[in-house]
Formats: structure tokens, C-alpha cells, sequence
């Protein structure tokens, strides 16, 4: 009997401290519209994070002041274009600190004008015709498609234990990529870039992007969940 009792109070212990490690996150949203229901949904289904939710341009304001400290990682599912000088130097502080950043579907479309943003992030989409190594790239988007899905690197902590897969969701065409990034995932899907998930370097940070999660249908998919807990994951303890 005694040893039971110290068996569970053992595991009280252990539950106790596990719920106090939980990650603390900022999902920073706004700038495009999406369907929040399923979307916080997802995000609570994810396990180990607690969350506050942040709409831009306050997102922005916060990530510029010291409350940025609280949180273990910046999860961007925000399409914002309005960014102050400070509120870019904050950013550019931030990654070469060291902080985990996870950007998530339209946040490849943010900031149009800020040319370290395709630096941070490893791509962009464009929004307009823009001549580009003496070329004109005009990025496209089709909503509403099966998309295969190609795991370039099953190693990587992301994408362990992920096989190829099919996905109900969006996909951008003609969008650039930086040399620098380690691809994680790619499609072939006709109306689709190549790469659809990378790492990229910038500073002390490994920023992490994921194209993939327009709506209802992704936001459910168990691949898409898996990927985000673990991008999520893999982001806190490689910048700790």
C-alpha cells in the first residue's frame, strides 16, 4: 500500500510539472480573413502549447516591446503589410537573438515592400507583376485542391514519422525561394511552387514556413496537425 501511494504521488509530481513546462506561443492573425472556429480548434488539439491570440497591427506593437519576452515562440498566420522602422529593427533583434518564428500559409505574403522580409522568411509571394532578376513574377493561388504531398527531408524533427500524403487545401504558384532554405516538404501539384515547407537561417534563428492551412479541411487533416505540433516543437528547442 505505502508503495502505491508513492507510485501516484509520484505521478501527481510528474503531471504537475509537466503542465507547467507547457510552451506559451503568440498567434499573431489578421490581414486576411479565416475561419477561427476550426482554426483554434486545431490549435488546441495540438498538446503541449498554451496560446494568446494577437491581431495585427497590435501584434506588432507587442513583438517591438519587451512583453515579446514571454512567449517561446511567434506563430504568424497574420497577411500584414503595415510596419513601422522600430517595429522592423524589433524583428531583426529578435532573429538575431535568437527567437523561434513559425510562419504559417498567407504570412508568405506579408510586407510586400520590406526586401529583409524575404530574407527572414525564404520566399515570397507577389502580389504584383514585379521585374525580379530581369524577369516579371506575378504569384497566383488556386483555392480548393488535392495536393500531394512529398516529404523531402523524413529525418528532420519536423517532419518525423510523416509519410507522403494528400491534402484538401490551397496552393501558390510562382512564388520565389531563397537559395538558403532546407526543404521539407514539396508538390507537384500544377497550380503549386515546388517547395511548400523549408527552414530558413537568418541570424541565430532557423525560421520555420509552412504554405500549407487555408482552411476547415487542413486545419482537420492529421498530417497538417502532426506537422504543426512538431514545427512547433522542433522551433522552441533548437532557439533555447
Amino acid at each position: 500500500m505505502k508503495s502505491l501511494s508513492m507510485t501516484l504521488l509520484l505521478c501527481i509530481v510528474q503531471l504537475a510539472a509537466f503542465s507547467q513546462n507547457k510552451y506559451h506561443l503568440l498567434v499573431i492573425t489578421g490581414g486576411h480573413g479565416f475561419e477561427k472556429v476550426p482554426f483554434y480548434n486545431m490549435m488546441d488539439s495540438l498538446g503541449n502549447f498554451t496560446y494568446d491570440q494577437l491581431e495585427q497591427p497590435k501584434a506588432n506593437e507587442l513583438i517591438a516591446s519587451s512583453e515579446v519576452g514571454r512567449y517561446d515562440a511567434l506563430v504568424f498566420y497574420d497577411m500584414n503589410d503595415s510596419i513601422t522602422p522600430a517595429q522592423k529593427q524589433a524583428y531583426l533583434h529578435l532573429l538575431q537573438k535568437g527567437k523561434a518564428m513559425v510562419f504559417l500559409h498567407h504570412s508568405l505574403v506579408s510586407y510586400q515592400n520590406w526586401d529583409d522580409f524575404l530574407r527572414i522568411i525564404g520566399g515570397k509571394y507577389y502580389e504584383k507583376a514585379t521585374m525580379v532578376n530581369g524577369s516579371p513574377v506575378k504569384s497566383s493561388y488556386q483555392h480548393d485542391v488535392i495536393i500531394p504531398v512529398k516529404v523531402e527531408n523524413p529525418a528532420h524533427p519536423v517532419t518525423k514519422g510523416l509519410t507522403d500524403f494528400e491534402i484538401y487545401d490551397e496552393v501558390y504558384g510562382n512564388f520565389l525561394t531563397q537559395p538558403t532554405i532546407g526543404p521539407l516538404l514539396s508538390t507537384t501539384h500544377p497550380g503549386s511552387s515546388k517547395y511548400i515547407a523549408w527552414t530558413n537561417p537568418y541570424g541565430r534563428s532557423e525560421v520555420l514556413f509552412i504554405q500549407l492551412g487555408h482552411g476547415p479541411e487542413a486545419f482537420g487533416n492529421s498530417n497538417y496537425r502532426k506537422l504543426l505540433r512538431q514545427g512547433i516543437e522542433w522551433s522552441i528547442k533548437r532557439h533555447r
